[in-house]
């Protein structure tokens, strides 16, 4: 599906940075909102809100609503101001010993969102003037007593929520800050005819092609063509009028009416004089237009089937369908627009193709999301991954980056680390080859032992072919914890030099925490402890994929060699690992114990020690009958 893209194009000026048409927000205050209890974010151009679950990616686009949505404040209640429990303190000399840990539940006093707006036609700038504040460069509203008179101009918007509990009244209004008091109570309230006066679009998920009141397809009827549209209506209702009199006129309908009437009496009961079945019609509901338009629902033909239910045909044609509609209505040049959980049922194509679209259409547009293909869609310094740490949220953004070594990591970003942007932690490998053993190996875990991504980890490669090595783990490491992402590093061990020393050491000051494997690569880790029989049989099986046995029966040091540089060069890690499971039975000891150690290191605090290096483990003696 296709859709025109208006003049506001995502063209980029030289240095890279997003073209920004129209109203845009360059500052967001949250103060006691929910599950904020601070939050200070300042966009880089579009926003795409990504994190890990309950890190607060919704809460920011409600509180972005409340701000700037017309009907923001009618959606208040109490349970949005930020609450926070606390152990209850016993006064000195008492005693706690023996009795439960009780909680008390403290609420804030009140809940702000601040949002400062820029880029204000003039039009609007007079529907502010008076309340109009000039822009410091790093985004918000300068309080200097000789700031630059020629700086762009902005407006500051706050939404403020209290709660009485003793009366049990909850209140909420939007006002100007630089006319305000909060100390003394007093408020320049924001007038509504103001607030709907902003190019804001908020978008949401319902259910599409509705000709009901409120529906979007409704919506942009009214929007093209009022009068049109109530004709078209008008039009429907009586011919639904004219063929529902026929059905009641119908001799069949009419005696089945007629012949319930008679029995016991009924319609001579009904009314004042004897009920027919010429006194009896059918109407929709309450017999309005708007009855009859609630009734109506899309079918669609797609294929050979002919026309069925929108709801017959998936989730994905009607997430399609919801996200045009959406589109059509964030068509308003220069508007800020708001999307909470977007893509959830969109395919990967039609997530980052939609996303893009909306993007471009958008003066400024925040957008959350769990897919990494809508994430796609976006510049990397547009990225706001929201994190939790000890049940603390917290934001992060990337700044742009200049340092060209530095750009060769970027490129993990959109390869591997969008993908992960839901888990709290990723273990970074060597390579692809690393994260393709430590897969297979945890794929088959048995159901009564949890997998790496029950622990919040998710497997990445330094590199994807030639660009990898253990060289680029620290860079790899150091773009993921400016993400808030926790990283683990497992690392080969390289024979003793200065250089290796170095290398080891720039990956523990980029990690939070190293595992290194005994000396050899991924190779010799997937093949210690296992017998030496049951590699015989396994290289064995490697002739399949055309190449000659590499060990031939040998069962020497020099064969395990070239049995691990073989698999290396042809890429036959997982084949070799299906040919030992079924020799074996049992998982790679050595990669288990790296897996077990990856999962401990994810659930618990990083320790000053962050390297662990591991043991190898010993081949089976061969028992001679």
């Amino acid at each position: 599906m296709i859709f025109d893209v208006p003049a506001c194009s995502s063209a980029r000026p030289a240095d890279g940075s997003s073209i920004m048409s129209g109203v845009r927000i360059t500052r967001v205050l949250i103060n006691s909102f929910r599950g904020w209890a601070n939050l200070d974010l300042r966009p880089r151009g579009h926003v795409l809100l990504a994190g890990v679950p309950r890190s607060g990616r919704s809460d920011i686009i409600a509180a972005l609503r409340r701000v700037l949505d017309p009907d923001g404040p009618r959606a208040a209640r109490p349970s949005d101001i930020h609450q926070r429990t606390a152990p209850i303190e016993i006064p000195d000399g008492g005693d706690r010993e023996g009795l439960p840990v009780e909680e008390v539940i403290t609420r804030a006093d009140c809940a702000e969102v601040e949002v400062t707006l820029t880029d204000l036609d003039p039009e609007l700038q007079q529907l502010f003037d008076g309340f109009l504040e000039p822009l410091d460069p790093a985004g918000h509203a300068s309080e200097a007593d000789d700031a630059d008179s020629s700086a762009p101009q902005c407006v500051r918007l706050t939404y403020r929520l209290s709660y009485d509990a003793d009366a049990d009244v909850t209140e909420a209004f939007i006002y100007f800050p630089v006319r305000s008091d909060p100390a003394m109570s007093q408020y320049s309230r924001l007038p509504a005819a103001t607030r709907r006066a902003l190019p804001v679009i908020n978008l949401n998920s319902a259910q599409p092609l509705q000709l009901r009141s409120g529906g979007a397809l409704r919506r942009i009827l009214d929007a093209r063509d009022p009068d049109a549209a109530i004709a078209a209506f008008t039009t429907l209702s009586d011919a639904v009028g004219a063929a529902v009199a026929g059905l009641s006129a119908d001799s069949a309908m009419a005696g089945t009416v007629s012949q319930v009437l008679e029995t016991g009496g009924a319609g001579t009961r009904l009314g004042d004089t004897t009920v027919t079945a010429a006194d009896i019609g059918f109407f929709a509901e309450d017999g309005t237009v708007a009855a009859l338009l609630r009734t109506l629902q899309p079918a669609l033909r797609l294929d050979q089937a002919g026309p069925l239910a929108l709801s017959s045909h998936g989730s994905s044609t009607t997430a399609v369908l919801s996200a045009a509609e959406a589109m059509l209505l964030a068509n308003l040049p220069g508007a800020v627009v708001l999307a909470d959980d977007f893509g959830d049922q969109l395919d990967a194509a039609a997530a980052q193709h939609l996303t893009a679209l909306l993007r471009a259409r958008s003066g400024q547009l925040w957008l959350s999301t769990r897919r990494p293909e809508a994430a796609r869609a976006f510049e990397p310094v547009e990225l706001v991954r929201l994190v939790r740490h000890d049940g603390v949220r917290a934001h992060h953004q990337l700044d742009r980056i200049t340092d060209r070594k530095a750009l060769s990591a970027m490129r993990q970003l959109h390869t591997q680390l969008l993908t992960a942007m839901s888990a709290p932690t990723v273990a970074i490998t060597e390579g692809p080859h690393d994260v393709a053993v430590y897969s297979m190996v945890d794929r088959r875990y048995p159901p009564d032992r949890l997998p790496l991504s029950a622990h919040g980890v998710r497997l990445v490669a330094a590199g994807t072919g030639q660009d990898g090595g253990i060289d680029q783990i620290p860079r790899v490491a150091d773009l993921a914890r400016k993400l808030g992402f926790r990283v683990i590093a497992v690392i080969d061990k390289d024979k003793d030099s200065a250089q290796a020393a170095t290398q080891v050491a720039r990956i523990e000051a980029a990690c939070d925490s190293v595992i290194r494997l005994p000396p050899g690569a991924i190779e010799r880790a997937m093949l210690a402890g296992i017998s030496m029989d049951a590699i015989v049989a396994a290289s064995a099986t490697l002739t399949e994929y055309g190449i000659p046995d590499p060990v031939d029966g040998r069962t020497g040091e020099a064969a395990l060699t070239e049995l691990c540089k073989v698999v290396h060069k042809q890429g036959l890690h997982e084949q070799l690992l299906e040919s030992l499971y079924a020799e074996t039975g049992a998982h790679p000891p050595l990669i288990q114990t790296a897996l077990a150690l990856i999962a401990a290191l994810a659930t618990t605090p990083p320790s000053e020690n962050k390297l662990t290096d591991l043991t190898d483990i010993p081949r089976p003696v061969a028992v001679i009958s």
